[in-house]
Formats: structure tokens, sequence, C-alpha cells
């Protein structure tokens, strides 16, 4: 929200910019006055044709030597025959040779396919003991009762008897060139022909969870699995707040880690009237140790985003959109012979788009 005030000044530099093309046609127009100084040049040469008038009979002998000459020029045409044996002077053209060679390097990078074919990252691994995987915003748990949640839950039938790879494309180009196009959960090999829609997925938390749907009910989503807690706290004036509070600096911010429930939830109340009282912009995080904690610790601290535990004796996987908040469709690729190959979360589409092309706009 910041940046559109600042979109205001970018118009007056715009304006001294076109003040300045003015004289660029000024300069163009005195090109011409140079070609007008040149014509004086040929009236000198005219005196000059003059003078070898009059040395014109002497040179007139000279001139008959000059037909002699003539004569070694034939010899002169006689070059083209070593000229022929100076294949070598294909050779020569190391130069040609040279380009050849680069054009025959360049030949590799041409297999530039194997660069234009998606690059597949691997995000982790999930289990599904019940059959039945659930994809969906786990962080909804934290607002939504579980009756309302459900219907929201996006479920695909999945082997149960292997851990299943979750793997992942960019879109490789343009000014999201590092966001998912899409995120899979692979179920076996072959090539995709058919496709159907098993539902979408709404996102308000940036976040999207793989895990087997009966292991929900062992999820603690608040509750501290080891009685502690991080506070965490970030934003514009989070110096002030941090010198009122004497809290140390952490890699997100400044805050405590590992503190016991209690004193952690002081911190938190602490910070928030102090934030009111001064109308400081600052986000206060608490952090209990939950299930949410750690597999978000997980894919905060992993290059591909994505993190998983272990819950209800099953491994589920947490990864960030990379596009943020959205409604997010999900599809199941199958082969010629409706073999079920991978559940797909098509991240990339023109509305995930348009949405980030808003949200960073000048």
């Amino acid at each position: 929200m910041a940046k559109k005030p600042a979109a205001k000044p970018s118009r007056t530099p715009t304006k001294k910019v076109v003040a300045k093309a003015k004289p660029a046609p000024k300069q163009a127009k005195a090109a011409p006055k140079k070609a007008v100084a040149a014509k004086p040049a040929p009236t000198k040469a005219a005196p000059t044709k003059a003078a070898p008038t009059k040395a014109a009979p002497t040179k007139a002998a000279p001139a008959k030597a000059a037909p002699a000459k003539a004569a070694p020029v034939k010899p002169a045409p006689a070059k083209p025959a070593p000229a022929k044996a100076a294949k070598p002077a294909k050779a020569a053209p190391p130069e040609q040779a040279a380009a050849s060679a680069l054009e025959a390097a360049e030949q590799p990078d041409a297999p530039s396919e194997s660069a234009k074919r998606p690059v597949i990252e691997t995000l982790g691994t999930v289990t599904c003991r019940s059959g039945k995987l659930a994809i969906f915003d786990i962080g909804l748990i934290g607002y939504m009762p579980r009756a309302a949640l459900d219907p929201a839950i996006v479920k695909a039938d999945v082997p149960t008897d292997r851990a299943l790879t979750v793997t992942g494309s960019r879109v490789g180009r343009g000014r999201f060139a590092d966001c998912w196009d899409h995120v899979s959960i692979n179920l076996a090999d072959g090539d995709v022909h058919i496709t159907r829609k098993l539902g979408q997925a709404g996102v308000d938390f940036a976040r999207l969870a793989c895990i087997d749907f009966k292991a929900l009910d062992k999820w603690q989503h608040e509750d501290s699995l080891d009685g502690l807690a991080d506070v965490v706290f970030w934003g514009r004036d989070e110096g002030q707040l941090a010198k009122a509070l004497r809290a140390p600096k952490t890699s997100e911010g400044y805050g405590w880690r590992d503190q016991d429930m209690m004193d952690a939830e002081s911190k938190v109340m602490e910070a928030e009237i102090l934030k009111a009282e001064n109308s400081w912009m600052v986000n206060v995080d608490f952090r209990p140790h939950s299930h949410h904690f750690h597999a978000l610790a997980a894919a905060r601290a992993n290059s591909a985003g994505a993190g998983g535990l272990e819950v209800g004796g099953t491994k589920m996987l947490l990864f960030f959109t990379s596009w943020g908040d959205g409604v997010f469709p999900i599809y199941l690729d199958l082969d010629a012979e409706e073999k079920p190959l991978r559940v797909r979360i098509q991240l990339a589409t023109a509305e995930s788009t348009a949405a980030m092309e808003a949200v960073n706009s000048d």
C-alpha cells in the first residue's frame, strides 16, 4: 500500500525526459550544416585539376608505361590458380572454422528443448493409511470448526502401501518465474491422456497441506506439544517495540524462542498493549509448539518452501503456494486406460497471476 504514493513523483521525471528530448531534433539539424561546409572542398579540388592539366603532357609518356604495367596485371589473374591451390586458404579461414565450431557448440544448447522442459523439484513425501488424502489450507483449522471445514477439503483416493512423492514445477519465465506452476502427488508413471477436476482449494493463509484425512483427528493446531512457545514480532516500528521490551534480534525480526507458555502469553499481551498505546505498526505472532508450528518451521527452513512431519502414524506435508491466497483447482490426471497417475494442484492460473500483478503493481 505504501508504494501507491510513490507512483505520483514518478510522473514528473517523465515530463523532464520529454523536455530534454526536444533539443535532440535540433542536434539532428546541425548535421546538414556540416554537409554544406563540405561543398567548398570540391571547389578547392577544381584548381588541383587545373594543375594536372599542365602536367598532363609530361605524364602522357608514363601513361604509355601504364599499359606496360597492364601486362603484369594479367599474371595477377594467374594468381587465382594458386588461389585454388590455396585451398588451405579455406583452412586459413580458421575464422570460418571457428564460426562453424561455434555453431556446433551452440547446437548442444539448441537442445535447450531439455531446458524448455519444466524442471521438476521434490518437495517431500506423504503417506496415507486410510487411502483418502486431504488437500486444503490447514491454517483454516484455527478459524473454522471442523464440521464447517470438512466440506471445503478436497479429497483424493491414493495408494496406501507406499510413500507418495510430492513434486513441483515452477513457472520458469516472466515476472513470476520462481512461483510454482503446479504441485503434484505422484501415484504412478505414465503419460497423461485424461484430466478430471476433483475440486478447488480456497487459501487464506498462503499454504496448503497434504495429509491423511483420518490423521486430522490427531492434529494439534494450537496446543503446544512440549509446553513451550515462541513470540516473534516485526514491522515498521519493530525497533521501538524491541527497545521497550528489551527483546533480542531474531532472523524474522525480534522476539523470544522456547518460552514457557505462560511467559510467552504475557509477553504477547505486553507487546500488544505497547503497540496500541503508541500506534506502532508491528505484527506480533504467538507460536505455540504445535503440529502447525513444527510444519511451518520446517517449510520456512526449506528452499522449496515445504516441510513435513509425522501425525497420527502418517506423514503429512505443508507447502507455501508461492502465489499467496486465492482459489486453486485440483485435478486427477489419468493415462489412456484411466489409471490414476497424479493428483495435480494447479497454482499458476489466470486468476492467481492477475492477483499477483495487482499486489505487485507500482
